[in-house]
């Protein structure tokens, strides 16, 4: 990783800008940028969503915080969310580990497929 320390540092400013911007799409510009900094064995791999998924946690705890000092969170609007999110946070984690490479592939593509259409119409 040494020579990719350029690209590593890129694509982590790039995922929080985004990521800061839109309150979203760091983790789609992780997964997939993650497989050209990390090595070689992490690319048919869980670790390349692993990775991704640990660099979103601190990201979005910044971009939050950067949100409410902004007072762009009114009240406790989003509490309802809270324990179904780390519910299904956990439920997540759990499948990652035996859900076949392939077929995450296939799910993440969709679904950034689909919220970019929902997105446009």
């Amino acid at each position: 990783m040494k020579n990719k320390g350029w690209g590593a540092l890129c694509l982590g400013f790039f995922a929080g800008l985004l990521n800061g911007l839109l309150g979203a799409g760091g983790g789609i510009i992780l997964v997939r940028g993650a497989e050209k900094v990390l090595p070689r064995e992490y690319h048919e791999s869980r670790d390349v969503f692993a990775n991704a998924l640990a660099v979103m946690l601190p990201l979005s705890a910044v971009s939050a915080i950067a949100y409410v000092l902004r007072g762009s969170v009114h009240g406790l609007e989003f509490a309802p969310f809270i324990l179904p999110a780390i519910i299904g946070g956990v439920g997540g984690g759990l499948l990652l580990a035996v859900i076949d490479t392939r077929l995450l592939r296939l799910i993440f593509s969709a679904l950034v497929v689909w919220s970019g259409f929902t997105m446009i119409f």
